[in-house]
C-alpha cells in the first residue's frame, strides 16, 4: 500500500469574508493564481490539479475585467461574456453551479434558465451579461459564432478542440462596439487540468515536441503567440520514491495552491483507488494519458510499443495505409517487415469528406515516401510499394449520390482502396488483430511499434484514449469502444493490420508465426458494391 503523508492542519476551514452588502470577498491562495488574475494578455490559460481553484479564479477574473471596462457615455461599464463547457450536463451541474455560488440571483440579478442560459448583472456602474453555452451540439456551436462578445471563458479546456477556440476567439472584442467606446480588454480566458499530450495546448506551449513530418504551415499554426499567457500551478502532491527509484507513496506539496479552502485530507482521499494515470493527470498536474473508462488495448506499454525517436520508412519493405472514413476521417501509414509492424505516420481531419481528406493522405505519402507506387501496378519497380485498406462502409454511396469514398480515392487521386477483410466489420476481430500484434514478440521485442513523435494521436489512442466508456452509476463498461477522435485513428489501424493479414491468426486462418505473404488478389465478389471477400 502506498504511503500518503499529509501535514498537520487546523480542523476547521477559514470562513469567507463578506462585504457590507453581504457579498462574498474572494481571496486567492497561491502565487500562480494571483499571476493569472493579474494577466491581461489576449489569451490567458491556467492549468492545475483538481481543487486548485482555477474555475473560481476565471470567474473572478471576468468580474475584475468587467469592473475595469471603460465607462461609456452614460457612465456604464458594459461587457458581454460567453462561458463554454464541452457538454450541457457539465455546464449545468458544475460550471453554472460554481458561478451561482459566487453570484447568487438574490444579490446579483435574475438568472435566465432557458437555453442558452443567461445571467444579467447590474451592480453600480457595472453592466455584465453572461451567456452559458455547451459545445456538444452543432446548434450551440452556431450560437457561439453568432454572438458578439467582450471575452470568452472556456471551462475545462482539456476537452475543447483548437478549431473551436480559434473560431471563438474571432468573436471577442466585438462588444461594446467601437462607437460606444470599444472593449478595454478583449480575449479568451481558460482553465484546465493536465491534458493529454496530443492536445493543442502542450503542443503550442512547447511542452511536447511537434511531429517531425508536419508541414511548415502546420507548424506556424501551433507556434506560441506572444499575446498568450500560460500559467501552470505546482502539483498538489509529490511522489515519494525509495533509493531504487520505486514509487512508495505521496506527500502534500508545500507549494500547492488553494489548499486553504480545502478540507484536511482532501487529496489523500481523492487518490484512493485511483490509477497512476489518474493521479498523474488530476493531482500531480502531469501531461499524460488519462481516460475515465477501460482502455481497449490494456496490453499497450508506452515503453515497449512507442518509439521515443522518429521512425523513418525502410526501403524495400511494403507500405500499408489504413483508412477510416466518415466526417472525421483518419489514416495511418506503416510497414510490415521481418514480421514486425512499424507505424510511422498519421493524418486526421475533422468535419470533412473524402474529397478533402484524400489529397491530405496523398500529400503525406509524397512527403514521407517520395517515390512510391500502388502495389502490383504493372511496370512499377522503383520506390515504395503501397497498399490501401479501409473501412468497408467507405464503399457505401453518399446520401446525395452513389459516389463513395473509395471512388474518390481511386478515381481522383490514384489510390485504390480495398475493404479490410473483416466479416460484417466485426469489432472484436478488429480489436484482437491489433492486440495480437502487441502481445506477440519477434527477436525479443514486440511486433507492434508506433512512432511516438509523428503518430501522437495513435499513441494516445493505444494508451487509453481508445476506450470502453463506463456506464454511469455502475462499475461496468459499454460493450463497444466510445466513438471519438481516438476511435477513428484506432479503426484505421485495425483496417491496416487486417489488410496485411494480421487478422488471419486471430480467426485461425493462418498459424501463429507464419510469415507467408498475404494474397491481395480479389477473390469472391461480395454483396457490397466494390468490396471483396477473402
Amino acid at each position: 500500500m502506498l504511503e500518503v503523508i499529509e501535514p498537520d492542519r487546523p480542523a476547521e476551514l477559514p470562513k469567507i469574508e463578506l462585504d457590507p452588502s453581504g457579498r462574498k470577498i474572494y481571496e486567492p491562495d497561491g502565487i500562480v493564481l494571483e499571476q493569472f488574475l493579474e494577466c491581461r494578455k489576449h489569451v490567458s490559460v491556467i492549468r492545475g490539479s483538481i481543487g486548485s481553484g482555477t474555475s473560481t479564479a476565471c470567474i473572478m477574473k471576468m468580474w475584475m475585467i468587467s469592473c475595469e471596462q471603460r465607462p461609456n457615455a452614460d457612465g456604464v461599464r458594459k461587457t458581454r461574456w460567453a462561458v463554454c463547457r464541452n457538454t450541457f450536463p457539465d455546464l449545468k451541474n458544475t460550471t453554472v453551479k460554481t458561478w451561482l455560488d459566487w453570484f447568487p440571483e438574490e444579490m446579483y440579478g435574475r438568472f435566465y434558465w432557458d437555453r442558452p442560459f443567461r445571467h444579467v448583472i447590474r451592480i453600480g456602474d457595472v453592466d455584465m451579461e453572461i451567456i452559458f453555452l455547451a459545445l456538444d451540439t452543432e446548434d450551440d456551436v452556431r450560437k457561439l459564432r453568432s454572438f458578439e462578445f467582450t471575452g470568452i471563458w472556456f471551462n475545462e479546456l482539456e476537452f475543447i478542440e483548437k478549431a473551436i477556440v480559434d473560431e471563438a476567439e474571432s468573436r471577442t472584442g466585438r462588444f461594446p462596439a467601437v462607437k460606444d467606446g470599444g472593449a478595454t480588454w478583449d480575449g479568451v480566458i481558460a482553465d484546465m487540468n493536465a491534458p493529454r499530450e496530443d492536445h493543442f495546448i502542450p503542443l503550442m506551449m512547447g511542452e511536447v515536441p511537434l511531429p517531425d513530418d508536419w508541414t511548415e504551415e502546420e507548424r506556424l499554426s501551433y507556434r506560441r503567440p506572444d499575446n498568450w499567457g500560460y500559467h501552470v500551478q505546482p502539483p498538489a502532491m509529490i511522489e515519494i520514491k525509495d533509493a531504487a527509484g520505486m514509487l512508495i507513496g505521496y506527500r502534500m506539496n508545500p507549494l500547492a495552491e488553494n489548499t486553504k479552502w480545502l478540507k484536511p485530507g482532501y487529496y489523500s482521499e481523492k487518490i484512493k483507488g485511483k490509477t497512476k494515470q489518474w493521479i498523474d493527470s488530476r493531482v500531480l498536474n502531469k501531461i499524460t494519458v488519462f481516460v475515465d473508462g477501460k482502455p481497449v488495448w490494456e496490453q499497450f506499454s508506452e515503453d515497449a510499443h512507442a518509439s521515443k525517436t522518429a521512425l523513418e520508412p525502410i526501403p524495400g519493405w511494403p507500405v500499408y495505409v489504413g483508412l477510416d472514413f466518415g466526417r472525421n476521417p483518419a489514416a495511418v501509414v506503416g510497414q510490415l517487415g521481418n514480421n514486425r509492424w512499424r507505424i510511422f505516420a498519421e493524418v486526421t481531419a475533422r468535419g470533412v469528406g473524402a474529397s478533402i481528406f484524400a489529397p491530405l493522405v496523398k500529400q503525406l505519402l509524397d512527403r514521407r515516401l517520395g517515390d512510391w507506387h500502388v502495389a502490383n501496378k504493372a511496370g512499377e519497380q522503383r520506390g515504395y510499394s503501397v497498399e490501401f485498406f479501409g473501412d468497408p462502409k467507405g464503399d457505401d454511396g453518399t446520401q446525395a449520390d452513389e459516389t463513395t469514398a473509395y471512388d474518390v480515392f481511386r478515381n481522383n487521386f490514384g489510390m485504390p482502396v480495398r475493404a479490410a477483410p473483416v466479416k460484417n466489420n466485426h469489432i472484436q476481430t478488429r480489436i484482437e488483430a491489433v492486440e495480437y500484434a502487441m502481445v506477440t514478440m519477434v527477436n525479443g521485442v514486440p511486433r507492434f511499434l508506433v512512432c511516438g513523435i509523428n503518430c501522437r494521436t495513435l499513441k494516445v489512442a493505444c494508451a487509453g484514449g481508445y476506450h470502453f466508456k463506463r456506464i454511469k452509476g455502475t462499475s461496468r463498461h459499454e460493450d463497444k469502444p466510445f466513438k471519438d477522435r481516438y476511435s477513428d485513428i484506432a479503426d484505421a489501424t485495425q483496417y491496416m493490420l487486417l489488410g496485411a493479414g494480421e487478422g488471419r491468426v486471430v480467426t485461425g486462418q493462418q498459424r501463429s508465426g507464419s510469415k507467408a505473404p498475404v494474397s491481395t488478389k480479389p477473390q469472391k465478389k461480395s454483396r457490397r458494391r466494390g468490396g471483396f471477400q477473402r
